[in-house]
């Protein structure tokens, strides 16, 4: 690596330290402050995930009833709102249509159909719309046929999907050429859920249970900093630094070299031979009394002086041969 490699490296290097942020040490109080908050923001997302999901989940119902004069069951079932695009696509909002064969025609042959229109006027004339729907060629007009014969109290649903805008849903019998069977006696009950908030409400809902998620696993690391603290002894934030510093002194080592020795000479010799065999050596013990010592009193009696220097309380007498015995009074 030549010198100039090693220049850039360097610089970088430093670049690189000057970014790190210092890690901040915190005090066992301010661990478990940040551990409470984590636990209640844990709570807080999950509930409102809770929440949307419920939101996504909820339809909004409607109903409408069969009409001789149109022969058909109409509604105008408002706004239809989402973030979906025109035409099909996985953000689409669900809609079922439920109906009830109350009094189907009794002429065979005849089936039930249905549109879902989108039109912001469900009072004008519908049937160039219908038309379109029948093709088959916009998203925004869609028709469907049941392909069974109605049985009188029979459900049979119809389910869409359905862009954001303003929707009216038409339900009608047709005959075996796909007109409309206008029998006086026809007769039949809608009704419809549509999921609008479906998938406003489902993403906000995962982005809440993931905030929840990130909540909990910054409880967990809390946590595992708190029990370390605990295990190790509740040692304040100076104490540390303190030690830390006085380990980084120890090292690094001293700051320079030792200073010089003594410049001279040592100030005489020694002894030239050993000491006089006559003097007593200083390093030699006095020696110490082991044993007791009688001393005279008067009348011929003595005193035993025992080793530490006190005095047994007893008086005693010499004997013939030289010995010591308590005197008997």
């Amino acid at each position: 690596m030549s010198d100039e490699d090693a220049a850039v490296a360097s610089e970088e290097n430093s670049a690189v330290a000057d970014q790190e942020e210092p890690v901040e040490a915190l005090t066992l109080e301010q661990r478990q402050d940040e551990l409470k908050k984590s636990r209640w923001n844990v709570f807080l997302w999950l509930g409102i995930a809770v929440l949307m999901f419920s939101f996504a989940l909820f339809p909004m119902p409607f109903s409408a009833d069969y009409d001789n004069f149109t022969n058909s069951a109409e509604k105008d079932i408002g706004l239809v709102w989402g973030p979906s695009f025109p035409g099909e696509d996985l953000f689409d909002a669900s809609m079922h249509l439920e109906v009830t064969a109350t009094s189907p025609p009794p002429e065979s042959g005849s089936l039930i159909e249905a549109y879902a229109l989108k039109v912001d006027n469900c009072q004008q004339n519908l049937g160039e719309f219908t038309v379109i729907a029948k093709n088959g060629t916009d998203h925004a007009y869609q028709h469907q046929v049941m392909d069974k014969t109605p049985i009188t109290g029979q459900e049979y649903t119809f389910e869409f999907s359905l862009d954001p805008g303003q929707y009216c849903v038409i339900v009608q019998y047709i005959d075996a050429n796909g007109d409309i069977n206008s029998n006086p006696s026809n007769d039949l009950a809608v009704k419809g859920r549509v999921w609008s908030s479906q998938t406003i409400g489902g993403l906000f809902g995962i982005l809440c249970l993931s905030l929840s998620a990130f909540a909990f696993i910054g409880a967990q690391k809390h946590g595992a900093h708190i029990k370390k603290i605990l295990e190790d002894g509740d040692e304040s934030t100076e104490t540390k630094v303190l030690a830390s510093v006085s380990s980084a002194r120890i090292a690094a080592g001293p700051s320079g070299p030792p200073g010089a020795g003594p410049s001279g000479t040592p100030p005489s010799a020694g002894p030239s031979g050993p000491p006089p065999a006559d003097e007593p050596s200083s390093s030699e013990p006095a020696p110490v009394a082991t044993d007791a010592v009688y001393e005279p009193a008067e009348n011929g009696y003595f005193f035993k002086k025992l080793p530490d220097g006190t005095y047994d309380q007893t008086v005693y007498v010499q004997n013939a041969d030289g010995t010591y015995a308590p005197h008997q009074g």
